[in-house]
């Protein structure tokens, strides 16, 4: 009797040995799998231990089980390169806490990245039971090819993995019994998996249908007539349950909505961890040195900065010769070293953009505040003491230099109608002599909190001469500053007026055929010059993205469209640059007691 209790508790000891080992820390394996392994490691748990910890390593479970198909034909297991691996250790150290996991990537050409992501794919799929993973890449020959690489993981994994798999016609590998009788497949159904891999070229995409692995590669080259359609179904698809997988990876495509994830990703604004990889972390991009290598300014430069080689230089010196026809910047936007050369316009733009380039080195981050206007005064207009500027990371107010006396200023404001996802009003206010901006005003608020703002500012900056945009929507911006808070230094504009057969001064800067190119024509000079010093990196992006349109007019790239870039700033600044050539030459400083130089009250 004894005896038979003993035995009872050894079996039920290695019972919970068996549970134990059969869990992992990244996947749930599914009873097929389970079942095929305990069969094959019946009499040595020591190597179903092991298996089972080669199942645990992504890595290793790429090198001994994945292969893929290299340029040169042959059939070789995958081996993870560095840059693979940060996105591998990325991907299951969100799985291991428990979160959906949300990441965009951007990349330089060709750097396996897809190949990688399809392996995470196929690893969490076929191991897994009730997972349905969903690929969409940017046409129907790219498409073709993941689906391939999934079939050829599949062709070579071994057989004690290898989960069974229903025959279709689509691009779909569907893992269930493909037996034909209901009572084999009640038996062993399998794990009712499915990788489904289709091209954004299709009409409608996963309408019916929940996505707990979803793969959007190359969305920049995606057709613009469908992105927005296309990713609203499958955001709307993708579950948002933990250990879910949702990765975008593309290399750039000027601006549109792949740059605008990507930025709101890296400020924060989205969910999404941003991975960057330069074109220097392939290792296949390296090329012998020839005996007569000499290096050139710019890439010992390069060298000291990214801690490259000169087989790596060699190798991007073969590449802009022979791929680019000797373009420099054409191989930086397709094999940036940073995220901003990736997003590199090419192209009809409008400022010189080496200029802008060496600009942008010297921008600096200034101090953020939100500014609290108070309620008015019936009668008595606004007690601006009691103006209040509060710290703050996100604050519409930008202050870059403080206020010196000895010191003019003028402010340029564009108006934008203040609509939430619209257009933002810009403000700058820039030192008269120099041009440099010492502060900014960005945006989306209402009109009415904006002319007080700009009112506020413009008297803290000594009564700085203010051109407000006077088209549509500045109109109101303009009433407030007159009749409001009676702002003393307010900028107007003389224009003929046909019927009294004179000229007119009127509030505002008027933004017209005539009085547009004159803005645009002396920014382009002053960049072209280098004769100001810009500290706002955001005014930089935004000069970097204005091109001449079809037309030829100076705009926004994709200006209008989904994705499409901004030119608020561009046109503010420009206005302050305006005030600075039209500024009477007899202006005073004017200082309010209540205010002083710079009051700051948090």
């Amino acid at each position: 009797m004894l005896h038979k209790i003993h035995e009872q508790i050894r079996k039920a000891a290695e019972a919970i040995n068996v549970s134990e080992e059969s869990e992992l820390k990244y996947i749930e394996l599914a009873g097929e799998i389970n079942r095929k392994l305990k069969a094959e490691f019946r009499d040595d748990s020591k190597a179903l231990k092991k298996f089972k910890g080669n199942l645990d390593n992504f890595e290793a479970f790429c090198f001994e089980y994945l292969r893929i198909k290299t340029k040169t034909g042959d059939i070789v297991p995958l081996t993870l390169n560095n840059a693979q691996k940060k996105l591998a250790w990325t991907v299951f150290d969100q799985i291991k806490k428990g979160k959906p996991v949300r990441i965009i990537i951007l990349k330089a050409r060709q750097m396996g990245f897809s190949t990688t992501t399809e392996a995470i794919i196929y690893y969490l799929s076929s191991l897994q039971e009730a997972k349905n993973a969903f690929i969409v890449a940017q046409d129907s020959s790219a498409s073709e090819n993941l689906y391939d690489m999934f079939r050829l993981y599949y062709d070579y994994i071994p057989e004690n993995i290898k989960p069974m798999r229903k025959r279709n016609n689509s691009r779909r590998l569907t893992f269930e019994n493909p037996a034909l009788k209901d009572v084999e497949r009640k038996k062993e159904p399998g794990l009712k998996s499915k990788i489904t891999v289709q091209s954004a070229e299709n009409r409608v995409l996963a309408r019916s249908e929940t996505i707990h692995y979803l793969h959007i590669s190359e969305l920049a080259f995606w057709p613009e007539n469908r992105k927005k359609k296309h990713l609203a179904s499958l955001f709307a698809a993708l579950s948002k349950e933990p250990r879910t997988v949702g990765i975008i990876e593309s290399t750039a495509n000027g601006i549109e909505i792949y740059k605008e994830m990507w930025d709101n990703a890296v400020a924060g604004k989205n969910d999404y961890i941003p991975l960057f990889f330069p074109w220097f972390e392939m290792p296949d991009y390296r090329m012998k040195v020839p005996a007569d290598f000499d290096l050139t300014k710019e890439e010992i430069e390069l060298k000291e900065k990214f801690n490259l080689n000169d087989e790596q230089l060699e190798w991007r010196r073969y590449t802009i010769r022979n791929d680019f026809e000797g373009d420099e910047k054409l191989f930086r936007q397709e094999y940036p070293s940073t995220p901003e050369e990736a997003f590199l316009v090419t192209g009809r733009t409008v400022f010189n953009q080496d200029k802008l380039d060496a600009m942008s080195k010297h921008t600096i981050k200034g101090k953020r505040y939100s500014i609290v206007i108070p309620p008015s005064l019936e009668g008595v207009g606004y007690d601006w003491t009691t103006v209040r500027f509060i710290e703050d990371e996100r604050g519409e107010l930008e202050i870059f230099n403080e206020f010196d006396p000895d010191k003019e200023y003028c402010i340029g404001a564009d108006v934008a109608e203040g609509l939430e996802g619209g257009d933002g009003s810009a403000a700058y206010i820039i030192d008269a002599d120099t041009g440099e901006d010492a502060a900014a005003l960005y945006g989306q608020m209402d009109l009415d909190i904006y002319a007080k703002q700009l009112d506020y500012i413009g008297r803290m900056f000594g009564d700085a001469l203010l051109g407000v945009e006077s088209n549509n929507v500045g109109h109101s911006v303009i009433n407030t500053l007159l009749n409001v808070t009676f702002y003393p230094n307010l900028y107007h504009h003389d224009s003929y007026n046909a019927e009294a057969g004179k000229n007119e001064a009127k509030p505002g800067w008027p933004t017209t055929v005539v009085t547009r190119p004159i803005l645009v024509d002396s920014l382009i000079e002053g960049i072209r010059e280098g004769v100001w010093r810009i500290n706002d990196v955001n005014l930089i992006g935004e000069m970097k993205t204005f091109v001449r349109n079809k037309a030829g007019k100076p705009q926004a790239m994709g200006k209008g469209t989904l994705g499409g870039c901004k030119d608020d700033r561009v046109l503010g600044y420009g206005i302050a640059h305006q005030m600075r050539l039209r500024r009477p030459p007899s202006t005073k400083h004017i200082m309010i007691p209540s205010i002083g130089s710079v009051t700051i009250k948090r």
